[in-house]
């Protein structure tokens, strides 16, 4: 920064910087640049206090800072000039604004971006008389205060507004219709009390992480809402019937309240609802027949409710849907066949239920689950797990969420927030499925997580789950399998964790590189409970004749491909090296003419050996007669 010329100080207007990786400090003269109005240079590495003479730039009107690692005050000194100023930027820094609580500012703001800087503990006088102001962000800026009075009027023509992250406490005003906001984040504080009557115009409202312990609003009217977040409250009674008006809402998430009864049943053709999560709660009824009509669902979860019943058939239908929860509720019946119709399907869950049955055997059909390494965006997941999401047109931005869900895998359950779009997982477990495996299981290659645990599933192991490159956790525990385990599983270079325990299952132990690893502690965890099982790393020792191997059918397959691989590899062979002999005799003129004059010698002999050998034996054949 110290290489600027010092020349023209007088005359120069804008200096926009932004993003050149400048390091060093904001040199002091800058304050000599009396008809500067742009000052940019965010998106660097500059450090070291803000000069007092910036206080000097009397027609500066944009001032951006953020991004660096400055650090120090920044007080009413720096600021009590700046008459012009419309634009203030000193988000991500080091710097703590200090001014005092009657200090009045110069400046008429329109947008304000202290994201991240030190304003607190107190709520910070710098947006007095500032009627104007468009776009607040002061998220994560150490406030520890509640909100005054005057700044709700101060700010009623911004459309963005986010005092996320901070510890602001007191409850919200009872009405904030008349307001023009677009977005209000205030996520991650302690407010406490009810939700206020929404504003017409607002399409996200989030305040989540808080202590609301009111029930919801009657009547939201809010008809351009599209992101309603109030997960992590204390919210009692129940979902009113009001949100069924709401036709522009994508997301709704109630999860982690004490909300209760059955949904409402919406009477309408069609809903846009992408997103509902509505897990935590003690929420109950059958299936929810609303959720026929939402046809661009992708993320459903209703896990650890009281819902109970048989799930729908037309659950098919929803041809969105990319992760669907019901996990910790108590539904029944069989889970329908036309689940595998779902091709984007990705993440499943329905551990913990009284489903029974056997396992659907077409899953080969579900496709979001049959590629490695999947772009989200290529299944059209739209949601809060997907920073940028574009589908049906529409583009929604969700850096600004910040939700988790736990997954079950690896033998406990991990918090998963932006990473849950790469996760590929079918949880079936603590449930009462009967049956065998399906053999189909191996062609879900894009599978994490599978996990058929304390269910009542009898037959073999299918030696196709060794082609499943991608899995990082298996527990097929608590079941009646039986047979071998096959060698395949040796196969799984990505496995994690392994959890075979208390089956039938017979035979040798299977061992491999990866194998080896898992649950160095205590390997024989992974087999116990297996009377017939012997081997590493089991106490029992295997007779001699006791020999893992793969699967009959895979045996046989593999003597038929030998087979034809030989076969293949004769003909491949004569036709090359016939060719080559061709190529041979068409560029090279020499060996061209020996060949065939090696061909006419050859011709010659054989002619004459015929000739001479059909007169000998002619001319013994006549005197035999003769005599």
């Amino acid at each position: 920064m110290e290489r600027l010329p010092k020349c023209a100080w007088d005359k120069l207007q804008a200096i926009n910087l932004d993003a050149t990786n400048m390091t060093g400090n904001i040199p002091v003269w800058l304050g000599n640049m009396t008809n500067l109005t742009d000052f940019s240079v965010s998106g660097n590495q500059l450090s070291g206090p803000v000069p007092l003479g910036l206080g000097a730039l009397t027609k500066l009107t944009v001032l951006y800072l953020g991004q660096n690692n400055l650090t120090g005050i920044i007080s009413e000194d720096h600021l009590a000039n700046l008459r012009n100023m419309v634009i203030l930027d000193l988000s991500y820094t080091y710097l703590k604004v200090v001014v005092g609580s009657t200090w009045t500012p110069p400046f008429k703001l329109i947008r304000a971006q202290l994201a991240s800087c030190q304003l607190g503990p107190g709520f910070p006088a710098l947006f007095k008389h500032q009627k104007g102001i468009n776009y607040i962000d002061v998220s994560n800026a150490g406030i520890a205060d509640a909100i005054p009075s005057w700044f709700w009027d101060e700010i009623s023509y911004a459309s963005y507004v986010d005092m996320s992250h901070n510890q602001i406490d007191g409850e919200l005003p009872a009405k904030l219709e008349a307001k023009t906001w677009q977005e209000l984040h205030l996520n991650s504080n302690q407010l406490k009390g009810s939700i206020p009557k929404l504003l017409r115009n607002i399409t996200k409202l989030d305040i989540s992480r808080n202590s609301l312990s009111a029930p919801l609003p009657s009547d939201f009217q809010a008809p351009e809402l599209a992101a309603l977040v109030l997960f992590s409250n204390h919210i009692p009674g129940s979902v009113p019937l009001s949100i069924c008006d709401l036709q522009s809402l994508a997301i709704l998430d109630l999860s982690n309240n004490l909300l209760v009864g059955e949904l409402p049943q919406c009477r309408v053709a069609s809903l846009g609802i992408s997103t509902l999560l509505l897990e935590n709660n003690s929420l109950s009824g059958e299936f929810p027949s609303f959720l026929r009509s939402c046809m661009k669902i992708t993320f459903l979860d209703l896990a650890r409710n009281n819902f109970h019943g048989s799930l729908p058939k037309w659950i098919g239908d929803l041809s969105s849907l990319v992760i669907f929860r019901l996990r910790s509720n108590m539904f029944s019946g069989q889970i329908p066949s036309e689940i595998t119709e779902l091709e984007d399907l990705q993440y499943l869950d329905l551990a913990k239920n009284n489903i029974s049955g056997i396992i659907p055997q077409s899953l080969a059909t579900l496709k979001g689950m049959s590629s490695e390494n999947q772009d989200p965006r290529q299944t059209g997941l739209n949601g809060p797990f997907v920073q940028t999401s574009e589908r049906f047109g529409e583009v929604m931005e969700f850096e600004w969420y910040d939700d988790s869900l736990f997954v079950a895998i690896k033998g406990r359950e991990l918090p998963y927030s932006s990473q849950l779009k790469y996760m590929v997982s079918i949880d079936l477990s603590s449930n009462n499925l009967v049956g065998n495996l399906p053999e189909e299981v191996g062609s879900l290659i894009g599978l994490i997580n599978l996990n058929l645990s304390f269910n009542q599933l009898t037959g073999n192991i299918p030696y196709q789950i060794g082609v499943l490159q991608s899995l990082e956790s298996l527990d097929l525990s608590h079941n009646q399998l039986s047979g071998e385990i096959p060698q395949t599983l040796s196969n799984l270079t990505s496995l994690g964790e392994l959890n075979l325990s208390y089956n039938n299952l017979s035979g040798r132990i299977p061992s491999g590189p990866q194998l080896n690893t898992l649950h160095t502690d205590d390997p024989a965890s992974m087999y116990i409970g297996n009377t017939g099982l012997c081997g590493h790393p089991l106490p029992n020792n295997c007779s001699e004749n006791e020999t893992p191997h793969g699967h009959p059918i895979r045996e046989g397959n593999n003597g038929w491909l030998t087979e034809m691989s030989f076969t293949l590899g004769i003909i491949v062979g004569f036709l090359l090296g016939l060719w080559l002999v061709f190529c041979a005799l068409l560029f090279k003129k020499t060996w061209r003419i020996a060949y065939f004059r090696l061909f006419d010698n050859l011709y010659d002999r054989a002619y004459v050996f015929v000739v001479v050998s059909w007169a000998l034996w002619f001319r013994k054949a006549s005197a035999s007669s003769s005599t």
